[in-house]
């Protein structure tokens, strides 16, 4: 058995410690049904040599209830052996999955995008499901199956020692084609659970893209695409089922030759009495039964190597790093932000997102971000809360770098409202709750209000209670805007981000969530990522953006007269 493989069970392992008893238990009655099956391989030479060359024929009787009995335990041992090892299995599996979703949560947002979705949710979901197999059937066979050859073995070597070693001539052959096919299977399934993350990834992709896809006439080069990722998981799958039923073959036909060898062996001294036929048929039924457990073993192995496969992609999501803070906790700031000579690009080969930026963000003021299309506005809000950090340069909260301060206490001093929000396949209610678990139900009423959301969810069939469909797409878009904006205000946040979160308003919710936004105004600071001309004019300081550059920052009369961008924006903020 290869390191690796060693290492691997010795990982798998480490997670049974929450499932130690049902693990014992399993044992347990795996051990009993091989010694029911073992007891009564070797009780088949008294039995024989009594009843039928001695001629007992009066016990005869009593052979149909030996083999109910024998059937009956062993069917009840082996229900209970497989109960409580899928008990354990898929509780570790479970357990793996738990932490495997716990480390993409922990996982810096530029490590996500490189995995991709589809890729992620394979390794989560596929991936582990792979595993399953390993703890349970597979696990469960090498456990029991390797009982019962050990007490066959020593019943048939009680038996006939040399009749024994004459049948296992066949066993380096099992062995070597076994591993051999082993690596090929683990190989063959890494690749496929690679393939099912494409799989995975392209049709998220295409259902993310199905508006350009009705619209477009790329329906057969969609489907193109969509059909090689299957054939490559097809190709894959096929490979994987060839190898595993190889392990099966190669036992079958090793069998066949053991089998002949033990009988023709056998017969010889049979005839020449030097063994009882008791004895022969004891030791032959042995053997016989040996074989169906090393077939098993072979297969169990071979699936051990394939779930290995499995395992190295969930590994590398585990060894990933995870991103790190410092050990200060973050407090309200009671000065703003500064950006020391900050650069950033999301990717080596790609140019910079922001150069060189050089501001200070005052605290407790409307500070509007206005820019072209791609000019940073959204990447310079994402570097506050440390979705990614800088290549160049330091960003300060307050006199302390952002790095500094635990992660998680940073990120609670923000509420954000993207230009597409997020909401869950729940509730309303406890959509707006996840921001504030404590909160009243007043306290919720009023964060509705000031969202104007209030009125359209009281209108809804369940009203709060209402089930939002996938990604909340039974509401409007200005509706979904509005429930993220309300959960915001739920939790008065110190720092309040809104990325474009008015594009989808009608003029008259815009002007209720501006009434709205005045209530936090000198109490918050409030970054407006903003194309409309009502808040970036009301805004305290307005920062003007262009490739990744600040070209201007001001006020907006300020604006007007000395940054012609500003000027040309603005002159397309009017009219919309």
């Amino acid at each position: 058995m290869s390191q690796n493989l060693i290492s691997f069970l010795r990982t798998l392992l480490s997670y049974f410690r929450n499932f130690w008893k049902t693990l014992l238990l399993g044992i347990l009655f795996a051990f009993l049904t091989s010694g029911v099956t073992g007891f009564t391989t070797w009780a088949i030479k008294p039995i024989f040599n009594f009843i039928f060359v001695e001629k007992h024929y009066e016990y005869f009787k009593f052979i149909p209830l030996f083999l109910i009995l024998f059937f009956g335990l062993n069917g009840l041992f082996s229900l209970l052996h497989a109960y409580f090892m899928k008990a354990t299995s898929t509780g570790v599996v479970n357990l793996i999955r738990l932490e495997l979703f716990k480390k993409c949560l922990n996982l810096p947002i530029a490590k996500l995008s490189q995995q991709g979705t589809g890729q992620t949710i394979s390794r989560v979901i596929n991936d582990t499901a792979q595993i399953e197999p390993i703890l349970g059937d597979i696990f469960q066979t090498l456990i029991s199956e390797t009982l019962t050859v050990i007490v066959l073995l020593g019943v048939a070597f009680y038996q006939r020692w040399d009749l024994t070693l004459l049948a296992f001539i066949t066993i380096p052959g099992i062995t070597l084609g076994a591993k051999y096919l082993g690596t090929k299977t683990r190989m063959a399934r890494k690749l496929a659970q690679s393939a099912t993350g494409e799989l995975t990834h392209r049709m998220s992709e295409l259902l993310c893209g199905i508006k350009e896809i009705k619209l477009s006439t790329s329906y057969t080069k969609v489907l193109d695409l969509f059909s090689k990722e299957l054939l490559h998981f097809y190709r894959w799958s096929l490979k994987i089922t060839k190898y595993r039923e190889g392990s099966k073959s190669l036992v079958d036909l090793m069998t066949g030759i053991g089998g002949a060898l033990v009988i023709s062996y056998g017969g010889y001294l049979v005839i020449k009495g030097e063994m009882s036929a008791g004895a022969f048929l004891s030791v032959l039924t042995a053997i016989l039964f040996i074989f169906n457990p090393l077939r098993k073993i072979a297969r169990a192995y071979t699936g051990l190597k394939e779930a290995q496969g499995a395992w190295n992609r969930i590994a590398e999501v585990l060894n990933l790093e995870e991103e790190k803070g410092g050990k200060i906790k973050a407090q309200p700031p009671s000065q703003g932000f500064y950006f020391k000579n900050v650069s950033f690009s999301y990717d080596s080969n790609l140019s910079m997102a922001l150069k060189n930026i050089s501001t200070f963000l005052p605290v407790n003021k409307v500070i509007a971000l206005v820019g072209p299309s791609g000019s940073g506005k959204t990447t310079f809000v994402s570097l506050l809360p440390r979705f990614y950090d800088p290549q160049e340069g330091e960003i300060y909260l307050d006199q302390t770098p952002l790095k500094e301060f635990e992660i998680f206490s940073l990120r609670n001093l923000f509420g954000i409202v993207l230009q597409e929000p997020f909401l869950f396949n729940l509730s309303i209610w406890e959509n707006l709750i996840l921001a504030k678990p404590t909160a009243t139900k007043e306290e919720v009423i009023e964060a509705c209000k000031l969202a104007q959301a209030h009125e359209f969810i009281e209108e809804l069939p369940k009203k709060y209670d209402t089930i939002l469909g996938e990604e909340g797409f039974s509401l409007s878009g200005g509706q979904k805007q509005r429930i993220a904006l309300a959960r915001v205000f739920l939790r008065k946040p110190p720092i309040i981000i809104l990325d474009e979160a008015t594009s989808q308003i009608d003029s008259i919710t815009e002007k209720a969530i501006e009434a709205a936004l005045e209530n936090f105004r000198g109490n918050h600071t409030i970054i407006i990522i903003a194309h409309r001309l009502s808040t970036v004019k009301k805004a305290d300081l307005i920062l003007v953006l262009d490739h990744g550059k600040i070209v201007a920052q001001g006020n907006h009369e300020e604006l007007l007269e000395n940054c012609p961008l500003y000027k040309n924006l603005y002159q397309t903020f009017r009219h919309i």
